[in-house]
């Protein structure tokens, strides 16, 4: 099921049981929440005559403020001084951070109907902090809408404009498509280069640009914000990154500057859907269980999901090496709406946030930009879900403002009565609050996936690695029967020599041969040392290595893996290739094991041996790069916690 496959009905009930346990007092809702009839425009017009134009602010000193930005094709509307209407919110602002009441407002402008009941219900509340502040800015909003002639002001801007005294703007941006339903009587429509061009002149003649001149310099990236935040992409499936950064007071996530409300991302295929023999795949690779060789679908999809894997590790220039560190998230596919399906890559657990102080060239890069992860969520939803959205920040804001009054009213009660009845309503909305975050927990994708990111007990996700040596595995499985992949002690009925050709496992066109199991009784054809160099046409180094296992894998011991590797290849994928062709070589043979499974590969090490000297190798030392004395000795595999395996296998194998 979808993460939001009947929420909405979900919603729609628990709304009338809110409506339901109002008191009598309350302010009205609105029934049909949405535009102005033109009827309402009209009135609201002619009202405005009759009125006094609200005073806007010219230059903004220490507070807090709200400003409004409606444009036009090119135009935007600006006051009879050429500056965006701004209203003061409160001067004395001392509150620690902005950031969560304007994420408050974020969901109150996804119903800007109810800011008159809103705020009529604010007003009774009686206490100071949070609520107090608020209640302001819910009369700064009312401001800007009476001045307007509208209700709908727009989307928040992600981030509030400050300047070097202090003052804090909120900014909201509408795209006006019928001017004349504005209803500003001193207001006018101006060109956007005409207003850039008057702000750049205003800028280079005062030392101290007031906020009004920051807020001028702002537009071009406001109005560009607002529009490529709403546009969806286009039906596929895609493959997305997932990066954050954490601060003392907020998450924020990595996004395209140009697509905010998305991740970065590949295209994989115009078809959304994964098919349920795709899945089995991919599942069965995590599993460990995938040793059929994939069908003609499976092989598809999965040349498919690397091809774009690397395309986007490309377009975030992260190395191979690291690429290959990540994982691909396989507990479901990101549903963002019919059409428009994810399946998301996290970096390793440790370099999945950004912490203060540390530095990341991700961040640095142009064409991406940091956003709060309420923010993301908001700006997302609207795009791909904005019915649900809206139904959703309804109901929160006033099931909300409905569970503080009713803890003033149990606060303020006096007799019995008035204290059970206070208390039990407090009960009932509490119970409506908890179901509320109960359903639209299960419709954040996001959090879930950051905490699963982030978790450090668990070990999740496909490596990239396994699905690139995947790709190899199945393409020698196609090539080699599985009854001709033999263990060290078997040679192939039809040839009576150890170094039969059938014994080795090759991929690519030119049948490039990667791997070879041996008899540990043969004789090495390169007596001195595990390592043979040569040189490829192309320039580049490689070599054969002999790599012998050091733990109990179910076969002969002595056994050793013969591996074609180039100066690039890394002692991890070393390690994972030896046990899992080892693993492959057990099974074929159905014996009853051990097989590791691919969570305990990093249970597993790299060494260089000789005599009683042992050498482990980090996971991203390339073992061609070993200089002597240690090119004469030999290379293991063994587990991490069996510290003498390599050694005393070593000694028995000299005796």
């Amino acid at each position: 099921m979808s993460r939001t496959e009947g929420k909405a009905k979900l919603l729609d009930e628990l709304f009338y049981q809110v409506k339901v346990l109002r008191p009598s007092d309350a302010s009205e809702l609105k029934e049909n929440v949405g535009a102005d009839s033109p009827q309402q425009r009209k009135r609201k017009s002619i009202k405005n005559l009759f009125t006094s134009a609200p005073k806007f602010n010219k230059s903004l000193k220490r507070g807090v403020y709200l400003a409004c930005l409606l444009y036009h094709g090119d135009k935007v509307l600006v006051t009879s001084d050429d500056q965006l209407p701004v209203v003061e919110v409160d001067e004395n602002f001392t509150g620690p951070s902005v950031y969560n009441d304007l994420h408050w407002l974020m969901k109150v402008s996804c119903t800007w109907d109810d800011v008159k009941s809103l705020r009529q219900d604010m007003d009774k509340n009686t206490s100071a902090g949070a609520m107090h502040f608020r209640s302001k800015l819910l009369q700064a909003v009312s401001v800007l809408q009476g001045a307007m002639g509208i209700s709908d002001i727009g989307q928040f801007h992600h981030k509030p404009l400050k300047d070097i005294n202090g003052s804090v703007v909120l900014a909201t941006v509408n795209n006006v498509k019928d001017p004349k339903l504005v209803a500003l009587s001193s207001g006018k429509w101006v060109s956007f280069g005409k207003l850039l061009r008057r702000s750049s002149g205003t800028l280079t003649t005062m030392q101290d640009p007031n906020e009004s001149d920051v807020l001028a310099s702002s537009l071009a990236e406001m109005i560009l914000y607002h529009q490529v935040s709403t546009i969806p992409l286009s039906r596929g499936l895609y493959i997305g990154y997932l990066k954050l950064q954490a601060s003392v007071d907020l998450i924020r996530l990595l996004v395209p500057r140009k697509a905010p409300n998305t991740l970065p991302n590949i295209k994989i295929r115009d078809c959304p859907n994964v098919s349920r023999e795709e899945w089995e795949w991919l599942q069965a690779l995590n599993a460990d269980q995938n040793v059929v060789p994939p069908t003609a679908v499976q092989t598809e999809f999965r040349d498919k999901l690397l091809s774009s894997a690397k395309k986007l590790f490309n377009l975030l220039d992260i190395s191979e090496n690291f690429a290959s560190t990540h994982r691909m998230y396989d507990m479901e596919v990101i549903e963002f709406s019919n059409d428009v399906t994810f399946i998301l890559i996290l970096p390793p657990v440790e370099n999945v946030c950004i912490v203060p102080g540390q530095s990341d060239e991700l961040i640095e890069k142009q064409d991406l930009m940091l956003l709060p992860v309420q923010v993301f969520e908001m700006i997302h939803m609207c795009t791909y879900r904005s019915s649900l959205f809206n139904k959703y920040c309804r109901m929160s804001s006033i099931l909300e403002m409905d569970y503080n009054l009713a803890q003033q009213a149990q606060r303020e009660a006096f007799s019995g009565e008035e204290l059970s009845s206070a208390k039990k309503r407090v009960e009932l909305l509490n119970n409506l609050q908890q179901n509320l975050d109960k359903l639209w927990k299960v419709t954040r994708w996001v959090m879930d996936i950051i905490s699963y990111a982030r978790d450090k007990t668990v070990r999740g996700g496909i490596q990239i690695s396994v699905l690139d040596s995947d790709r190899s595995d199945k393409d020698v499985l196609s090539s080699v029967p599985t009854e001709e992949v033999f263990d060290n002690n078997n040679s192939h009925p039809c040839c009576a020599s150890t170094a039969c050709d059938s014994n080795e496992i090759s991929v690519g066109k030119d049948n490039r041969k990667i791997a070879k199991f041996f008899d540990p009784n043969e004789e090495l054809t390169s007596p001195n040392g595990h390592v043979k160099r040569d040189i490829q046409s192309n320039s580049t180094h490689s070599g054969i290595l002999q790599v012998y296992a050091a733990y109990d894998t179910g076969l002969s011991k002595g056994t050793r893996v013969r591996l074609h590797v180039t100066s690039k290849t890394t002692a991890r994928e070393v390690v994972n290739l030896v046990v899992r062709q080892l693993n492959k070589a057990v099974t074929m043979k159905g014996m009853e094991g051990p097989v590791y499974s691919d969570d305990q590969l990093l249970d597993f090490c790299l060494v260089a041996v000789i005599g009683a000297r042992e050498r482990i190798l980090r996971d991203d030392y390339q073992p061609l790069q070993l200089q002597n004395p240690w090119t004469k000795g030999r290379l293991y595999v063994r587990l991490k916690n069996n510290l003498l395996a390599a050694i005393q296998q070593g000694h028995a194998t000299e005796v």
